[in-house]
């Protein structure tokens, strides 16, 4: 009697253990590199957030400052106390305080103590007159404006101006 030899073969069902490893660190390995990519994207998109308040502040201040210029009589203007505008637009006065606040106060205040603030996040200020204009036209000036924030977003504006003039 010959015996033949059955050769049964065997159908693999599922994953092996080893192929279930490779997957799952395969898989790990790009869900890593989606979060990160992620995360940049949403870094940027929070500085550039930042970027845009503290720009849309100082706009908004020194826009507040032209208008004060534009009703001004126009004078000759001297350099003003550091971080201020001293009595350019008086009765008003704009200057920075040292808790970084931009505020406007009445010319006589030389101490920078009003209440109004029209900027926070204020790390420079400063209000001069151009060199270049000479005495052709000491009405003339020109306001900046540094804003930092905590994430260290940092926006620098400046604007020039002319007392009863508008802007140039």
């Amino acid at each position: 009697m010959v015996v033949k030899a059955h050769h049964r073969r065997t159908r693999q069902r599922g994953l092996t253990l080893i192929e279930l490893v490779l997957a799952t660190a395969i898989s790990a390995i790009l869900l890593v590199s989606i979060n990160q990519l992620v995360k940049l994207g949403l870094d940027a998109q929070s500085a550039g957030r930042g970027n845009n308040e503290l720009a849309f502040q100082g706009r908004v201040a020194l826009e507040r400052m032209a208008d004060a210029a534009r009703s001004s009589t126009p004078t000759v203007l001297t350099t003003p106390p550091a971080n201020s505008t001293g009595n350019w637009f008086a009765p008003a006065m704009y200057c920075r305080t040292a808790s970084n606040q931009l505020i406007e106060t009445i010319a006589t205040d030389t101490t920078c103590t009003g209440t109004s603030v029209i900027a926070s996040n204020v790390t420079a200020f400063s209000a001069s007159v151009p060199a270049s204009m000479g005495a052709v036209d000491r009405s003339a000036a020109v306001l900046s404006v540094t804003l930092t924030d905590s994430a260290n977003n940092s926006v620098a504006l400046s604007s020039s101006i002319r007392l009863g003039g508008g802007t140039q």
